[in-house]
């Protein structure tokens, strides 16, 4: 465990723009809003043997939740390699994942299906990764290669790649009705280079 101030200068910048693309998103898919603006909170990573710690159940009171997470990399060499730029997880509880992706126009699916949850997630994260990849690049960084998704559910024990040379993350907490936070969304992310 690490505390210390993050790498990446325009960590919170990224933040901002990932905040910006998932409400983008929500409007453009499901005319869906959010009730409040998001809160972006700037927390520590928890890292254990070189990958970053995941876990939803401290993100919604130990309610069974589904996590999702796709990473980044400069190129398709450190992709090969495993060497991830970033990271963004998503973590929505269970008992409100389907509503979510019938509000997204999503076609309906099994919720008491395990299997099937994770993949709504996967899909879940995987829109607003490259959202996130395509928004990151209209504001004149480098195109970045994305990974398929990685879905969990409540945890994961081996984490997530990220990048090893970031100490701090940003946490996005999107509340919808009665302003209960449903979705919580992790980027970690290194120095991405200018176009």
């Amino acid at each position: 465990m690490m505390f210390a101030k993050a790498q990446n200068k325009e960590l919170e910048t990224f933040a901002q723009i990932l905040s910006q693309s998932v409400i983008a998103l929500f409007q453009e898919r499901g005319q869906a809003s959010f009730s409040q603006p998001p809160k972006l909170e700037q927390k520590n990573i928890y890292e254990y043997e070189g990958r970053m710690r995941v876990d939803g159940m401290e993100k919604f009171n130990n309610e069974a939740t589904y996590i999702s997470a796709v990473n980044y990399y400069l190129n398709a060499a450190d992709m090969a390699k495993h060497k991830a730029i970033g990271v963004v997880v998503v973590y929505v509880p269970q008992d409100y994942l389907a509503k979510m992706m019938k509000t997204l126009q999503y076609p309906l699916f099994d919720d008491d299906n395990d299997d099937a949850l994770r993949d709504s997630c996967g899909t879940l994260c995987n829109i607003i990764a490259g959202r996130f990849k395509s928004d990151m690049k209209a504001a004149g960084y480098q195109e970045l290669e994305m990974s398929p998704f990685i879905n969990f559910r409540n945890s994961s024990f081996s984490g997530v790649e990220f990048c090893g040379s970031e100490f701090q993350k940003y946490d996005l907490n999107f509340f919808l009705e009665n302003n209960q936070k449903k979705m919580v969304i992790e980027l970690s992310i290194g120095i991405v280079p200018k176009r």
